[in-house]
């Protein structure tokens, strides 16, 4: 596919700009010469203790202590740390990108929550099997030093999908030992890691490997495999700048069981683990590469630059709805998704005083690039049958953006700014008159968004927070230039009011009221290559966290959160969209080097259908993890051993739920609505051993 301009266009600002910002952050940042330099004075270091500043009562940074006490296996499930974030397989197996509920959203793979890594947007525009497709499998959870949780749209620096939140996965520069991970359990699962740091001083590394391999509980084996890689170079050219490059590999294939009808499962005729179309799965390869630069000026300036690169390749076969629409081959989907994507953030920070304080402002430019190739068909135990849309995207946006961080008063703070999201759309059909779906043409878009957050205090340890904010998530590039009625950039507007206090020095409570109206919920349906229409919808809800501390090893903590979500019309609510949610776990540090979390997780009752005739049903599990020093040395460093059984009461749950029409044989040719669901992890054990050297 050949777009000269944009493509010419986004190479030429890549290799310029990592030039420029290097040498003129060097230049700039260079100690001084000759006599200067003998009046240099070089400070001894300070090391300062705080809680850092949040924007929102709503803010959750999940450290990496709070990580490593997690069920190994799934990234994605270390954002149930944050409250009223949950994480669902989706498609009868790991391997495809999980399900993502939060905030009234059931934000499919990712719709309305942009997913970040180091600043690096994770979702996929305009992909094969759905808008906003985020999947992270490639992520190495040791790797992550710590995961921001921002909720709603008032976060000047995300746009695009940022909706309901978003997440981004900070990594680590390096790791103090070098970790060797061995680990086996239920399902023929086992997980071995290896990282290391070579180098930890004025240059860092970070090295990681990692595979895992699981059969999964279900009749027809899941097979799912992964191979991921890690490598992190970061360096401190000068004092007050720093450079840092890292490449990561992730591969992955999988089979899938799929979504069964609840109809075959009571009637006995199907087993909660088996299949009625053991062909599902697929396979994955996403390879990136990101460079972040940052240097301090003379006069409280600092300049930053943050590229990357990816590389991605989906194929997937799944079967939704079985012999509804072809009763001879069944209704079998192929999807590929083939692309290239390139992107950057690029500005200039400037400390200043402000009314005696201070205070700073970001500006900065934000592009992506994603040149894509995405194919759908139809086919029958993975044989392909028919090509049904084929096309050939380039999609680009340019989003400058304006933050300020002022305090105008000891106990008045504003975060806050503005930016412009322009959108450009290139479509070129490559199927010809052999497609029912030719999307074809060019298309082009803009949105501005404004953001305001209000910090009232510190009074008695507590503040109270006040935001206000606008965002969107961007449609489909093959909706939008097919459909010119299509609302391209859906707005969304959102409010919150929060409180956040510290009433004794072991406890931290947190109350949050919100309210989010989105313009349309017109969304792309990739299973089926279509749109499907949805009108204005308004969402509202409130969650309460709490963390007690009541003993220096021991840690216990509550959130809840209830959302109501309906169509502003009609009334009607908004089928899938979670509706209570509860996260709890006690988690106890001993002196004597064991350490545990026992955990608990509750999705309530939600509604299948707009009518609320058909409610899905609701869930809670308990978890439990175990990690031991082990006193017995070995001739270097130390051993731990960990230990691991995910749903430790065996309930009969349901991971992702639809209710929707399919037909099995025997059935009548307009199909049988039905709930289809893909079934929870029943009781799993693991456990492992890590070697840790030096000590």
């Amino acid at each position: 596919m050949t777009y000269p301009y944009p493509v010419f266009f986004h190479r030429a600002v890549w290799i310029p700009a990592i030039v420029f910002f290097v040498f003129f952050g060097q230049l700039w940042t260079q100690p001084a010469f000759g006599n200067d330099q003998e009046d240099i004075t070089v400070l001894e270091e300070v090391l300062v203790v705080g809680e850092r500043p949040v924007a929102a009562s709503s803010n959750r940074i999940i450290l990496n202590e709070d990580i490593l006490l997690q069920p190994q296996g799934r990234p994605a499930d270390l954002l149930r740390l944050a409250p009223g974030l949950i994480t669902l397989e989706h498609s009868g197996g790991a391997g495809k990108s999980d399900q993502y509920l939060l905030r009234g959203f059931d934000a499919d793979h990712g719709t309305d929550l942009a997913i970040h890594v180091d600043g690096m947007p994770i979702n996929m525009r305009s992909h094969a099997h759905g808008q906003g497709y985020g999947d992270i499998n490639f992520i190495i959870p040791e790797t992550i030093e710590e995961i921001v949780v921002k909720k709603g749209p008032y976060h000047v620096e995300y746009g695009d999908f940022a909706t309901a939140g978003a997440a981004n996965y900070v990594t680590r520069d390096w790791v103090p030992h070098t970790i060797v991970q061995s680990a086996g359990g239920s399902f023929n699962t086992q997980r071995h890691l290896f990282i290391t740091s070579p180098f930890h001083e004025k240059f860092r590394t970070l090295l990681a490997g990692e595979f895992y391999y699981t059969d999964g509980p279900y009749d027809f084996v899941n097979r799912n495999t992964r191979y991921n890689g890690l490598a992190k170079f970061t360096v401190d050219p000068s004092e007050s700048s720093q450079l840092s490059v890292t490449l990561t590999q992730y591969y992955g294939r999988w089979n899938g069981s799929g979504q069964i009808p609840l109809r075959e499962v009571t009637s006995g005729r199907l087993d909660r683990f088996g299949s009625l179309d053991p062909s599902e799965g697929g396979q994955s390869i996403r390879t990136t590469g990101r460079l972040d630069y940052s240097a301090d000026l003379p006069g409280g300036g600092t300049v930053f630059a943050r590229l990357w690169a990816q590389y991605y390749y989906l194929s997937l076969f799944t079967n939704f709805t079985f012999y509804l629409n072809d009763p001879v081959n069944s209704d079998g989907i192929e999807q590929t998704d083939h692309r290239w994507l390139t992107g950057g953030d690029i500005g200039y920070r400037q400390i200043f005083r402000f009314f005696g304080s201070e205070g700073a402002m970001t500006a900065g430019l934000q592009t992506r690039f994603d040149n894509i190739r995405v194919r759908l068909g139809t086919q029958h135990k993975r044989s392909s049958l028919a090509i049904t849309q084929e096309s050939d995207i380039f999609e680009s946006s340019y989003s400058p953006y304006l933050r300020l961080d002022l305090q105008f008063f000891p106990w008045l703070r504003f975060v806050g700014g503005g930016r412009v999201d322009v959108f450009t759309y290139h479509v070129k059909d490559r199927c010809g008159a052999a497609c029912s779906v030719r999307p074809n043409g060019f298309a082009s878009d803009a949105i501005t968004s404004g953001k305001a957050n209000l910090i009232f205090g510190p009074w008695d340890q507590t503040e109270f927070f006040l935001n206000v904010g606008t965002g969107f998530h961007s449609n489909d590039a093959r909706d939008v230039v097919e459909n010119s009625s299509a609302n391209t950039l859906p707005r969304a507007v959102g409010y919150e009011v929060g409180i956040k206090s510290h009433p004794w020095d072991w406890s931290e409570i947190l109350a949050t009221f919100w309210l989010l109206d989105l313009e349309s919920e017109l969304v792309f349906v990739g299973d089926e290559g279509t749109t499907e229409r949805r009108g204005k919808t308004r969402r509202l809800g409130m969650e309460f966290s709490a963390r007690l501390t009541p003993l220096e090893w021991l840690t216990l903590r509550a959130d809840i959160t209830y959302t109501h979500a309906e169509f502003r019309k009609t009334g009607d609510s908004v089928p899938l969209a979670p509706e209570f949610t509860a996260f709890s776990m006690v988690t106890a540090r001993l002196p004597m080097g064991l350490s545990g979390t026992l955990q608990m997780l509750t999705v309530g009752s939600r509604a299948g259908t707009e009518d609320d005739s058909v409610k899905l049903e609701p869930f809670t599990i308990f978890d439990l993890i175990l990690r031991y020093k082990i006193p017995v040395r070995p001739p270097a460093g130390r051993l731990e051993a960990f230990f691991s059984i995910r749903n430790l009461t065996d309930t009969d749950w349901r991971q992702a739920q639809f209710f929707y029409a399919s037909r099995l044989s025997g059935e009548p040719a307009g199909g049988v609505s039905d709930i289809h669901f893909v079934p929870g992890t029943p009781r799993m054990f693991m456990g492992g051993l890590t070697w840790f050297w030096p000590e």
